[in-house]
């Protein structure tokens, strides 16, 4: 990993920020508003320190926020090295109505500002940014969005093969991007307009009425005459409602992630002659266009706006030379755009609790409004904000609304909003298998089984590096992780899902519990499956219906026992693991605990006396089976 990019636009993601004249808004507005406006405000948010994930000499800085006409969105940033911070950095300042300015001058013994690029001297451990609205007197008050930050170490190699590796589940894509020509305009600039002519595509196909031309005008930046200032696009685009960040991208296998979730992406390239066919360009310094899908064999369907006309502005360029061109020569620059950021998000360490609504941890009974819990990089959905909490979908934990429905949907609920963090797509390599895993280096300190993570390196005594959600980086040991996919199958995979439950022998049974912090029956059941690489949904009735029935002389070592109450045969209240001799694990409100026992002792009654869906002293029992 050469870059890592920072989105912030949740509450949880401004903790310790430093604001004057901004209030907390409304998460359908932003994460900010400005206060007042009886004169011209000047509201300013500067975060706190922020550590890297790694060291870095080069900065990229963004904002997203809804402008009236004379508005102005400034961005600065500063860093920190072993000498201290430096002194704060200007990415200059845009209006939506064409006025953009950036700083020259911007040099000192810790680096330069190169228009839109903070390149240092020596790399760099911490970042803060401040970011200042300016509304004209009169106005509403404004909406503060996101605010985007990149940081890349250039003098780690490139890595092609990483670069350019399709996975497993690679799928052709193509979106339907209206295709504009740069060249077609009739001005004397023509050929410098390719940032604002991709970025209109963009507006474009997201439903925003945008000329290249008319976007030009918008996004020039009067100090440097141009129009490819990356910060000043991506805040044109914000200001027009859409959520617009910088990033910039590690492979192609990101980069399709992306597209799949609805981001589209504006690359900016470098190459020379040859060294990329297909273009109607034979060397730039510098050229954005638009990723709009891959192709069967994994090349790069684009529009170029520096085709000659409109009809062969769609080109496909080789994965390889095109990876070159962006990752080697740009570090994966790129605008990120997208109408909607709400499915983009997960939770902090250790984990979130869900609720059925909004608690007052005062007055409320917690158990009677607990639904789950959310682990750290599990994907949930935004729906709806209010009062510091977050209306979610776990869409990770999918239930059935009644027993007759037809399809599992998410299961929804409320978190704290402090406890939610951005998240882009990502690919996780490994999945927490110990009960609770030490995290070092991190705030956590401990990490719950089935967190899965994505890997960032390996540290010395069989430590592995692992991303956090929120930008902070841990280090775990590779004794407590399941490396994905998970390998062992048939008997040998039983035999591990049961080493696994019986970590949880003795402890005390919590509602609603799903993690290593705390387990209830169907947290169990679908925790240690997942350890092992197997999704269930949440509750018990949902695991039901997920598996197959099996009968009780087939029975195997983590088949799934459930039972019923004899009058409502329908209403699965409860789910055992078979552990094989006749015996059940389960975390249970019969002792408040986890345990093994046998069938017997659970239920009055021999196992091999028992069969599929027979009545045991008011329950009804049924065998049920997940792995073939």
């Amino acid at each position: 990993m050469r870059s890592y990019t920072l989105v912030h636009f949740l509450p949880g993601d401004f903790q310790d920020a430093e604001t004057e004249n901004l209030q907390a808004a409304d998460l359908s507005e932003g994460v900010f508003k400005t206060v007042g406006q009886s004169s011209p405000v000047s509201a300013v948010l500067t975060s706190a320190p922020l550590k890297a994930l790694f060291p870095f000499n080069q900065l990229l800085l963004t904002a997203n926020a809804a402008l009236g006409p004379g508005d102005e969105l400034a961005c600065q940033a500063q860093v920190q090295i072993d000498a201290g911070w430096s002194p704060w950095f200007d990415f200059g300042s845009f209006n939506p109505a064409g006025g953009a300015a950036s700083v020259r001058d911007q040099e000192n013994p810790f680096g330069r500002m190169g228009i839109d690029t903070i390149m240092l001297k020596s790399r760099a451990q911490r970042l803060r940014y401040r970011i200042k609205l300016l509304v004209r007197a009169g106005s509403a008050p404004r909406a503060l969005r996101l605010v985007s930050a990149v940081y890349t170490d250039t003098s780690l190699p490139y890595d092609e093969a990483a670069a350019v590796k399709k996975t497993a589940g690679f799928k052709a894509l193509k979106l339907a991007v209206p295709q504009y020509s740069q060249m077609l305009e009739q001005v004397n600039y023509s050929r410098d307009i390719c940032s604002p002519t991709a970025l209109a595509m963009a507006l474009n196909y997201f439903g925003l009425k945008s000329s290249p031309l008319g976007t030009a005008a918008l996004v020039l930046d009067n100090t440097e005459a141009i129009y490819g200032n990356w910060s000043f696009n991506t805040r044109c685009a914000g200001a027009k409602g859409l959520y617009a960040w910088l990033t910039r991208l590690n492979s192609m296998d990101e980069a399709q992630r992306h597209l799949c979730a609805g981001i589209l992406l504006i690359a900016s390239l470098t190459f020379g002659p040859d060294e990329l066919k297909n273009s109607p360009l034979k060397r730039t310094a510098g050229h954005l266009m638009v990723i709009k899908g891959f192709n069967a064999g994994g090349n790069v369907i684009v529009n170029d706006p520096a085709a000659p006309d409109q009809k062969t502005v769609e080109r496909v360029y080789d994965r390889k030379e095109f990876a070159r061109a962006w990752f080697k020569n740009k570090y994966g620059t790129a605008y990120a755009v997208t109408p909607a950021i709400k499915d983009f998000l997960t939770v902090r360490p250790p984990f979130a609790e869900m609720f059925s609504r909004p608690v007052n941890f005062e007055k409320d009974d917690r158990e009677k409004l607990i639904e789950t819990q959310v682990l750290p990089g599990e994907r949930i959905r935004l729906i709806e904000a209010g009062g510091g909490w977050l209306k979610i979908e776990a869409l990770e934990q999918p239930h059935k609304k009644s027993p007759d429905a037809k399809a599992f949907t998410p299961y929804p609920g409320w978190i704290e909003a402090k406890n939610a963090v951005f998240s882009l797509p990502d690919e996780p390599g490994a999945v927490v298998k110990e009960k609770k895993a030490g995290l070092e280096e991190a705030a956590a300190g401990e990490l719950s089984m089935g967190v899965k993570i994505k890997l960032l390196g390996r540290e010395k005594d069989s430590g592995l590096r692992a991303l956090l959600p929120g930008g902070e980086s841990g280090v775990v040991s590779e004794k407590d992780v399941n490396y994905l996919p998970v390998k062992p199958a048939g008997d040998g995979l039983r035999k591990k899902i049961l080493e696994t439950a019986r970590k949880f022998l003795g402890d005390k049974y919590y509602w609603g519990g799903r993690s290593g912090f705390g387990i209830d029956c169907s947290g169990l059941a679908g925790l240690v499956y997942r350890a092992w690489g197997l999704n269930l949904p949440r509750n018990a009735s949902d695991q039901f219906a997920a598996s197959k029935s099996a009968a009780r002389e087939s029975l195997k070592p983590a088949d799934l026992v459930f039972s019923s109450e004899a009058d409502n045969p329908e209403n699965i209240s409860h789910v055992m693991l078979y552990s094989g001799e006749g015996k059940i694990i389960e975390a249970t409100r019969d002792t408040d605990s986890v345990r093994e026992v046998s069938f017997k002792e659970k239920f009055g009654l021999e196992l091999n006396k028992v069969k599929n869906g027979q009545i045991i002293n008011g329950k009804k029992i049924y065998f049920r089976r997940i792995i073939r």
